[in-house]
């Protein structure tokens, strides 16, 4: 069995745990019990065979992957695998196209952490950065899925700073700009509300900490 630790823990597993500190009507020691195979890779059955010192073991473990903050710091570049990848953090150099992403997924950061941050990197080959293409979106933000969290997390709340920093100052030029898009004023200003809203609650520490498990 592995031994758990900040490094071991991908943005899925991230995902799965906030997830579960959302769900209503389980009790505590259901709560452990998802946590270990969601940080483990154990189905239930596997679970279930465990004997009580191991369960209780593991359990131990997961403990702070549950209620202490997050290790690390923003990054200029990662692995995942063989794949490297550069992140963007200016968000003055996006094009227009990437804006809209981030609004769009920006609405749940931790949820959807792993399209915004494939809207921000680019793939890196031979030592040369590749331009961030639409229609690779969905293979590389499957991919960010298991990207370590210590790699991503850090990196993606710095950005978010930085965009909201950004936001207050284009705000209205935005809202003008996706209305181009055959997006109504309305609708314009409410998804850049409920993203610039998120992202400001993403930013601030523990939020997802504390889940009593």
């Amino acid at each position: 069995m592995k031994t758990l630790s900040w490094g071991t823990i991908t943005v899925q597993q991230f995902q799965d745990i906030h997830r579960l500190s959302l769900t209503p009507d389980i009790d505590d020691f259901e709560r452990v019990e998802r946590a270990i195979c969601i940080l483990f890779d154990m189905t239930e059955q596997q679970l279930g065979d465990l004997p009580v010192k191991e369960f209780t073991a593991l359990a131990r473990q997961c403990t702070f992957a549950l209620t202490d903050q997050v290790p690390g710091k923003p990054v200029k570049s990662f692995r995942i695998g063989r794949k490297k990848y550069a992140i963007t953090y200016d968000p003055t150099k996006l094009r227009h196209r990437q804006y809209v992403e981030i609004l769009t997924f920006g609405d749940k950061p931790i949820e959807n952490m792993h399209y915004i941050m494939a809207s921000l990197v680019q793939p890196v080959r031979w030592g040369m950065r590749r331009k961030n293409e639409a229609k690779d979106h969905e293979a590389i933000s499957a991919d960010m899925l298991n990207a370590k969290l210590v790699d991503v997390y850090h990196s993606c709340v710095f950005f978010c700073k930085l965009w909201l920093s950004l936001m207050e100052r284009i705000r209205a030029s935005l809202v003008f700009q996706m209305m181009q898009t055959g997006m109504t004023q309305s609708t314009a200003q409410e998804l850049l509300s409920s993203s610039i809203n998120a992202m400001a609650g993403f930013i601030q520490p523990g939020k997802w900490q504390n889940l009593n498990v």
